[in-house]
């Protein structure tokens, strides 16, 4: 058990600080009369600097006070010659225990600092920093360390004890000390003391122990030994023994103790470790859920372990309960362990990583602590660092695996070193991209494709160099119609390493113009069979139909034949350029299908007949209008007329003699195109008048 006062600290220190044990001892006793007696048995025990003997103070009084007193005088070479002074607001702290068996007798244990002490009197300048009853002292049996910070300058510590109308009053004291600076290495990670005790219920039960508590703490490598923690029959009592490092650890060290324990012992059995920073806790209990419970190899023992958060100079362990009746906890080893490192590569808890040809790499440690050194080594086994410290630059590395080894060494301490992790770098290297440049036309599409691609490797396409917008995935790339020069840039990226290209490579789609095409001119409408002739005032062209069903064009002189009705583009193209591009542009010709129809029988007249009629049917192609030319003179000549329905009227001179006489019908449409039907009209003489004879022997 421990007990500390107002004005103890237990500060956090990277540099060591040893206890300094008083050296000298003198006592003073004042027995009462009528056979009462007192005594310091093994004086000298409580000045040995082996926290594990005491002196024993006794008091046996009858019917009246009696008192013991033991100064502990902090010294340079063990004697009062020798004598130091301590100074003002220098804590101190004193080991004391009260037996189980004398808890039950009233006596008063007072406790202060002293100057002054004459050892033939036994006379000293004393002030009491504390007072207490045996019976209330403690919380159960078994050692203490109280911890007191005087206001003045002092030269000891003095325990007296005091008693009346008792019998067997006692009180051990182990020693006193103080904590000052110790520029040398220690063995940081090993208990240096013990407290143990008994606590409950049943404190008067003498059944509850803790025997040979040191051999916890002893340095047998193969377990052999071990501390016995027994409850004995008191269900109420809990048995503990508390381990006092040399120094305290750092947060997220980490507690490991080897044990074993009648019945199949587990953690619900009564059994519990609870770190601390002088009375304080630190950290949770072992049940926090962080905890590692293993068999030792080749025995019947265990080591449980677990990190401690908060920083501590102690562990107590508890063992009581119910389940704890009839069985023994044995503690075979108590240590404080340091973490290994959980290295960064790049700022990322990992212990390997690909990275890519060029990058430099930095490693670091996740789980920093104070007062801490990083080495990091070649090997396991190398004695020589590559490095100190906790941020490792690295550089940029070669190609192939890189491997180290970092471990973490407490600063100012004997054996605090963690075992060495492992940490490799692969170095991967760069893929390679290959584009070409190209050349297209203004308003088009490009296809572009890189240099002979990877299988395993991502092409990504890009706006620019660096940065930019990530516009196409593939080996190849369609682009939208361009207009003018663009350049497009390619990364490569391993699908494997993640490793991309050194650089984008920047493909150049030159984009040249369009060669400058005026419209072309001509006639653009036309009627089947005729000839045109169209014309463009750029140079160099060729003429071209695109539908040479309705028409087609002589490809050097534009001259255009028309064949069928409809109607068609008639390209005038201009070819590539050095530097420009090919163009066309298009005039549109419309091809009209000449009217027609069907003439009726030539028509025949008498002579002295003015007008006649020329039938026909089955007109096509709309004729809206005739012309009628004669060979013969005399007859009147028609020009553009509308066409009638079904017969077209003849004008006949009246003069015409009998005979045959030949015309032209000329029939057009309203897109000007015409057809030609010759016909005759046959003018027939007109018959003889006939004779009427009248007979001469008529009734008339």
């Amino acid at each position: 058990m421990f007990l500390a006062l107002p004005g103890a600290s237990y500060a956090q220190l990277c540099t060591n600080q040893s206890r300094v044990y008083a050296g000298f001892q003198d006592s003073q006793e004042a027995a009462g009369p009528l056979g009462s007696s007192v005594s310091v048995t093994n004086n000298n025990l409580a000045v040995d600097t082996d926290p594990s003997t005491a002196a024993t103070l006794s008091i046996n009084s009858l019917l009246s006070s009696s008192s013991v007193t033991q100064y502990l005088e902090f010294t340079t070479n063990g004697t009062h010659s020798g004598k130091r002074v301590i100074a003002a607001g220098t804590p101190f702290v004193i080991k004391v225990s009260i037996p189980a068996a004398a808890l039950s007798v009233a006596g008063t244990i007072e406790i202060g600092a002293f100057t002054g002490l004459n050892t033939s009197t036994k006379a000293a300048v004393r002030t009491s920093l504390y007072s207490a009853s045996t019976v209330g002292l403690l919380s159960g049996a078994g050692a203490i360390e109280i911890t007191l910070t005087p206001a003045q300058a002092y030269e000891g510590v003095y325990v007296k004890l005091s008693a009346s109308l008792t019998i067997g009053v006692k009180a051990e004291i182990y020693g006193a000390y103080i904590l000052e600076d110790n520029p040398l290495d220690t063995d940081c990670d090993k208990p240096i003391d013990i407290l143990t005790g008994v606590n409950g219920a049943g404190l008067l039960n003498a059944t509850a122990t803790v025997t040979n508590p040191y051999a916890a703490i002893d340095t047998d490598p193969l377990y052999a030994t071990y501390a016995t923690l027994n409850v004995g029959l008191q269900a109420a009592n809990e048995v503990y023994l508390t381990a006092l490092f040399a120094k305290a650890g750092q947060p997220l060290d980490s507690v490991k103790i080897i044990y074993d324990g009648g019945g199949g012992l587990n953690l619900l059995s009564g059994f519990s470790i609870q770190p601390y920073l002088g009375t304080a806790t630190a950290g949770g209990a072992f049940n926090n859920g962080n905890v590692t419970i293993k068999p030792v190899a080749g025995t019947t023992k265990f080591e449980v372990s677990f990190p401690v958060a908060a920083a501590f100079d102690r562990v107590k362990i508890s063992w009581g309960g119910l389940l704890a009746i009839g069985a023994e906890l044995h503690i075979y080893n108590v240590t404080k362990v340091i973490p290994k490192p959980d290295p960064l590569i790049d700022g990322v808890p990992l212990s390997f990583k690909n990275v890519c040809s060029g990058n430099a790499t930095t490693l670091s440690i996740n789980n920093l602590q104070q007062c801490t050194t990083y080495n990091w080594y070649a090997d396991k086994t190398t004695t020589t660092p590559l490095f100190t410290g906790s941020t490792y630059s690295l550089g940029v590395l070669g190609l192939g695996d890189h491997v180290y080894y970092v471990e973490s060494r407490r600063n100012n301490c004997i054996s605090s070193i963690s075992e060495r992790v492992k940490v490799t770098i692969r170095v991967n290297p760069l893929p390679v991209v290959s584009v070409s440049n190209v050349t297209s036309c203004s308003g088009s599409t490009v296809n572009l494709a890189v240099n002979t691609p990877q299988s395993g490797i991502t092409y990504n396409w890009y706006d620019a160099s660096t940065n930019g917008t990530l516009i196409s995935t593939g080996s190849t790339y369609t682009t939208p119609v361009l207009t003018s020069g663009t350049t497009y840039y390619v990364e490569a990226v391993d699908q494997v390493t993640g490793c991309a290209s050194s650089s984008r490579a920047g493909l150049v789609v030159n984009v040249n113009p369009l060669s400058v095409v005026p419209a072309s001119t001509g006639l653009a409408n036309i009627c089947v069979g005729e000839v045109t002739m169209l014309s463009n005032l750029a140079a160099g062209g060729t003429w071209s139909s695109l539908n040479p069903l309705i028409a087609v064009v002589n490809a050097a002189t534009g001259e255009v034949s028309a064949l069928t009705a409809g109607t068609t583009p008639i390209r005038y193209s201009i070819p590539d350029g050095p530097s420009q591009c090919a163009n066309a542009v298009d005039f549109n010709l419309t091809v009209t299908g000449k009217p027609g129809l069907t003439l009726g029988a030539d028509p025949e007249i008498c002579s002295g007949f003015t007008m006649a009629s020329l039938t026909y049917s089955n007109p096509v192609n709309d004729p809206v209008t005739y012309s009628i030319s004669w060979t013969d003179s005399g007859f009147t000549a028609v020009t553009d007329q509308p066409l009638p329905a079904a017969s077209i009227p003849l004008t006949i001179p009246a003069n015409a003699v009998s005979g045959v006489y030949n015309g032209t019908l000329s029939i057009k449409n309203a897109n000007g195109c015409s057809s030609q039907f010759n016909f005759s009209i046959k003018i027939n003489p007109k018959p003889p008048a006939p004779h009427v004879l009248v007979p001469t022997n008529s009734q008339y």
